[in-house]
């Protein structure tokens, strides 16, 4: 009769066992963050200064483990000339597994981890103020190519999807001059049907969109583009909600509803 006993505990030992594997907390995806800075003539040395301090006094600090960081510019070669300004990885922390783990190396493991967090975040933030501190400016601002290549830098991503686009979000890139030419009610509606005739729009689906730096002239043309990037980003299928487009970089850090689609 005992041995009979034994027999049936075993599926439930194994049944407790098989419950306590699957409830030990899954490792987070964690966010990849992308950053196209602006680096044409029509942005001053003011305005890098100001994403610098966002960058290093928002986006940097809330960097979780596992998360990437990844700085671009925007200029006239954008496309054929991409290279990134700065590339960091924050190692991923290792879930505690009561069946697989002895504690007392887990937790000297977890420091070295957490010691190499820090080390990457200091890294990211002093190759983030060399790369803006460079004084030079490009001719023209070629916005579309850098959504375009965001297009690729997420295409095989898992984690949750973030760019941040610091700039006054004035394309001047021909046949494009956003400063230069007459809006009209159907200005919009032409250009994003040209792109499109020519494979120009980026599939952004499950990307959270920040436009950082945002600046015009007039009203009525910060009106104008603003309404043109609305546009733009619904046909890309991004997550762009007003309130993220801004002069300043606004609502951050990314809401949870910012998912992938």
């Amino acid at each position: 009769m005992v041995w009979l006993l034994g027999l049936l505990a075993l599926p439930a030992l194994a049944l407790a066992a098989g419950c306590t594997r699957s409830s030990q907390a899954s490792p987070q995806r964690g966010t990849a963050v992308v950053a196209f800075v602006d680096f044409s003539a029509s942005v001053g040395g003011n305005d890098r200064v100001a994403f610098k301090r966002e960058i290093e006094k928002q986006i940097l600090p809330w960097l979780q483990p596992g998360d990437s960081f990844l700085l671009a510019p925007i200029h006239d070669k954008t496309l054929t000339e991409f290279r990134p300004l700065v590339e960091g990885e924050l190692p991923p922390r290792a879930q505690f597994n009561g069946w697989m783990n002895n504690v007392i190396k887990f937790n000297r493991q977890a420091k070295e981890t957490d010691a190499r967090i820090v080390q990457v975040k200091e890294t990211l933030q002093t190759q983030t103020a060399a790369a803006l501190a460079r004084s030079s400016q490009a001719r023209y601002t070629d916005i579309f190519s850098s959504l375009q290549l965001a297009e690729k830098l997420f295409s095989a991503e898992s984690r949750r999807k973030v760019l941040i686009l610091m700039s006054d979000m004035i394309e001047d890139y021909p046949p494009y001059a956003f400063d230069q030419m007459k809006w009209t009610p159907t200005t919009t509606t032409k250009i994003l049907s040209d792109l499109e005739a020519k494979g120009g729009i980026p599939d952004l689906r499950g990307v959270c969109i920040y436009v950082s730096g945002v600046s015009a002239p007039t009203v009525e043309l910060a009106n104008h583009i603003g309404h043109f990037w609305e546009a733009y980003f619904q046909k890309a299928g991004a997550d762009l909600h007003p309130s993220r487009y801004a002069h300043v970089l606004l609502h951050w850090p990314p809401p949870n509803s910012c998912r992938p689609a």
